[in-house]
């Protein structure tokens, strides 16, 4: 028999008979499966699915009585058996065995068909990759179809929670009134991502993590089948390491035995021999750890992670294990059930460690975790929470911007006063309400603060930052009383945060001057609605309903809904000591422009007569310098971004 070949030259090609062809495929080694593909669970026997007989109970009554329903949600961690589950529900709904109590068999042709994979009325589909409206429409029309070889065709959709918006909606239907002949089983790690409708059209099951006992007994089971040397300490490294997920624990398993398969050697596999490698540290690293920690010794816990570092060994692994070592103690500590997987190998290190000292700790190294793999030193992290932990975090740091804004601030709060009547002028009382710092960072005068000014004392002219004070209006805590720079007629002066005005009613002054706290205090809740809030301004108050005017009617309406309304409404109440109603309102609704939150200008020169602002007494004293005088106005304006308003001729 001859053959072309690719230039078209006739070659040779010796015979095969197909006697020699079929013995050359029996002699072809038959491909080598991983140990969580090989022992799958076949079946709802205690030993051969493990750790959710909660939910094999109720599945198998539900075979039993005949009321399996047309749809089904496996939720749960990845590795807990929810697709493992499903193929065997498909495969007991379909086994022909007479007794319902021994379904699935796996002798009848239709559990043998499924365990072959061979079964056309069992399609499994990967959600991940076949998300979209289009392959959904597929679906719908392909259901339509009886099964052509079992009793029941099933659906088994994995990653269910990846399904596009609408091609969920376009499922909803055929999930809910799908043929008698067809069932669903949707798996997914991530339920909350599902939408209500489709969660609701199906029965639940919420698949727990494996316990460690329950793991620990599968591991030994599937070592004794494949003749795997391997000891109960490394059993429970391993369980640890997998976190609840048996397939994780298998794989493991599997790399283990071809990593202790040497001629060299001949031994049982041990801890020892997990932790190289996982690239776990010992047990002994982390219980020095505790113990600098507790003792307080930065070169021990720097000296732990070093030498842990030139070992091999993982940083991130360490930090896990400490964290898990400090949840173990936080466990003792108060008193609960400490799990068995989660010990140390010298127990009462760290002892002196309290409760509280403890939380602190899990709460730090905790987010190491995230630092470390996006450090380029990936020991850097652990080794910066071990010092702040040890010595404390360092202090915050006032910048050389910061530095300038607070010193002008208060040479701004305590300028002298000047006055005709007096001989020397007095340094003013510091006062809360002319707190240009406080208002520049927002932050509320303390009650004890609030201290009244002195008799004959007036505002200074560049007290940018109070509001201009009325006359004769008395404060709930009191009245301060000061001379009017217009005459001799007493007048008082209001702090610059009260939430009401004297006679208990809510303002548009005082509420514009409560907006940056309003802001402040909404952004901490919520930042969304902080930003909503930018582009309203309080325009109208009538009795406890409020009126924020915006521009826009999308903004608007926004915050007429009922929960920003809601969030808006609690903040607000809670800065004026009462329940308010707000509501959102179009700028050319209100009748009248918005009280906007005033901005701070330069005050004029011409607003404050000459003799008392420049010219000095008959003795020289009292008198503010030009020089003084220009300096703190240039720096006001620099702060605020002001300009000075001058008379033209």
């Amino acid at each position: 028999m001859t053959a072309l070949s690719l230039f078209g030259a006739a070659e040779a090609s010796p015979e095969r008979s197909p006697a020699s062809a079929v013995s050359a495929l029996d002699s072809a080694p038959a491909p080598q499966q991983s140990l969580y593909r090989k022992y799958r669970p076949q079946s709802f026997d205690d030993h051969d699915l493990v750790g959710q007989e909660h939910i094999v109970r109720t599945i198998r009554n539900a075979i039993r009585l005949g009321r399996v329903a047309h749809a089904y949600l496996f939720c749960g961690p990845r590795g807990t058996g929810k697709t493992t589950t499903a193929r065997l529900l498909a495969k007991a709904v379909n086994c022909l065995d007479p007794d319902p109590d021994r379904r699935p068999c796996n002798r009848c042709d239709a559990c043998m068909a499924i365990n072959r994979g061979s079964a056309t009325d069992i399609v499994e589909i990967d959600a991940a990759s076949n998300r979209g409206i289009d392959d959904i429409r597929d679906l719908r029309e392909r259901v339509k179809y009886a099964p052509t070889q079992l009793r029941s065709k099933f659906y088994i959709v994995d990653e269910a929670h990846q399904i596009t918006g609408a091609a969920a909606n376009a499922f909803l239907k055929t999930l809910e009134e799908p043929p008698p002949h067809t069932r669903f089983v949707l798996a997914t790690t991530d339920p909350e991502e599902l939408l209500p409708t489709i969660v609701s059209r199906c029965q639940r099951f919420d698949f727990r993590r494996i316990g460690s006992d329950a793991m620990v007994g599968r591991l030994r089971v599937v070592a004794d089948h494949e003749a795997i040397a391997i000891d109960d300490g490394a059993l429970w490294e391993i369980v640890r390491h997998a976190s609840g997920s048996l397939r994780d624990a298998l794989g493991l398993l599997d790399q283990l035995a071809l990593h202790g398969n040497d001629s060299t050697n001949e031994g049982t596999i041990d801890a020892e021999s997990v932790r190289a490698l996982l690239g776990i540290s010992r047990n002994d690293r982390v219980a020095a750890l505790l113990s600098a920690l507790s003792d307080r010794d930065v070169t021990s816990a720097l000296t732990v992670v070093n030498e842990a570092v030139e070992a091999g060994e993982d940083p991130r692994q360490l930090n896990r294990q400490l964290v898990s070592a400090l949840r173990d103690h936080l466990h003792g500590l108060a008193g609960g059930r400490v799990d068995r997987d989660v010990r140390l190998s010298a127990p009462g290190k760290g002892a002196s460690l309290d409760l509280g000292r403890v939380a602190e700790l899990l709460r730090r190294f905790s987010e190491v975790d995230y630092k470390i793999r996006h450090s380029p030193y990936a020991h850097l992290p652990l080794e910066l929470a071990l010092v702040e932990s040890i010595v404390g975090p360092p202090e915050r740091q006032v910048g050389r911007h910061d530095s300038l804004v607070v010193e002008e601030a208060r040479s701004l709060e305590t300028l002298p006063v000047y006055t005709g009547s007096q001989q020397a002028a007095e340094p003013t009382e510091t006062r809360a309400s002319t707190s240009l710092r406080d208002r520049v960072r927002g932050v509320p005068p303390s009650p004890s603060t609030l201290t009244p000014p002195r008799q004959g004392s007036r505002m200074p002219a560049s007290g940018l930052g109070s509001a201009p004070a009325r006359p004769d209006v008395n404060l709930v805590d009191g009245a301060n009383t000061e001379t009017s720079p217009l005459g001799n007629s007493p007048r008082t002066t209001e702090p610059a945060m009260p939430s009401v005005s004297g006679d208990g009613a809510i303002t548009v002054e005082r509420l514009a001057d409560l907006w940056p706290r309003i802001r402040q205090d909404v952004k901490a809740l919520n930042r969304r609605v902080e930003a909503l809030l930018s582009s309203f301004d309080p325009a109208r108050v009538t009795g406890d309903s409020i009126h924020l005017a915006t521009p826009y009617e999308f903004h608007r309406d926004k915050l007429n809904s009922d929960e920003v309304r809601a969030l808006v409404e609690q903040v607000i109440g809670r800065l004026v000591g009462r329940s308010v109603s707000v509501s959102g309102v179009l700028v050319g609704d209100v009748g009248q422009p918005p009280h906007a939150v005033p901005s701070v200008r330069a005050v004029a020169p011409e607003s404050i007569p000459a003799p008392e602002l420049a010219k000095p007494n008959p003795d020289g004293m009292g008198v503010i310098p030009d020089e003084v005088h220009d300096r703190r106005l240039q720096s006001a304006k620099n702060i605020f971004d002001a300009e000075e308003e001058t008379e033209t001729a």
